[in-house]
């Protein structure tokens, strides 16, 4: 009956320390994740201090910030953001899609037409009408630079 006691008291003991060392580790962790907060912070107001945007710094940290990725592509365990970051690689290769060549793709082409529907548009002052099908007649566009968009909505017949 002693012995059942002391075997009860002993694992208290160990119960015991194992929550202080827990603890223990809570509070550093919570300590890293004050750091985090504290350090977004301090980015956040150094950028509005120079004038930088978020992507400003990043891009200039590229280099850094890549060679970190590919070393944490060798840890024996994956975090999770490591996970996502492959999946979404293999789901644009897969696709074909090359971010660099959507980039580009995006940069060099001319922007948008102007969003009219389809039928007949007739200038009241030139009394010109132009039938718009698919995609607006080079005509129409010049009219909506002249005139403006809303304007030329009104000319629809």
């Amino acid at each position: 009956m002693f012995q059942e006691y002391d075997q009860i008291e002993q694992q208290i003991a160990e119960h015991q320390a194992k929550i202080e060392q827990l603890q223990q580790e809570m509070a550093q962790v919570e300590r890293k994740k004050e750091g985090v907060i504290a350090f977004d912070k301090a980015l956040v107001n150094l950028a509005a201090e120079y004038e930088m945007a978020e992507e400003e710094f990043f891009v200039a940290r590229a280099d850094q910030i890549v060679e970190w990725l590919i070393g944490q592509l060798d840890a024996e365990e994956e975090p999770d953001y490591i996970r996502t970051l492959k999946s979404r690689v293999a789901r644009h290769l897969k696709r074909g899609d090359s971010p660099r060549r959507g980039a580009r793709a995006a940069k060099s082409s001319k922007p948008a037409e102007p969003k009219l529907e389809t039928g007949h548009y007739r200038n009241p002052y030139t009394n010109a009408t132009i039938e718009k099908k698919k995609r607006n007649p080079k005509q129409l566009n010049q009219w909506v630079e002249e005139h403006g968009l809303e304007t030329v909505k009104t000319w629809k017949i």
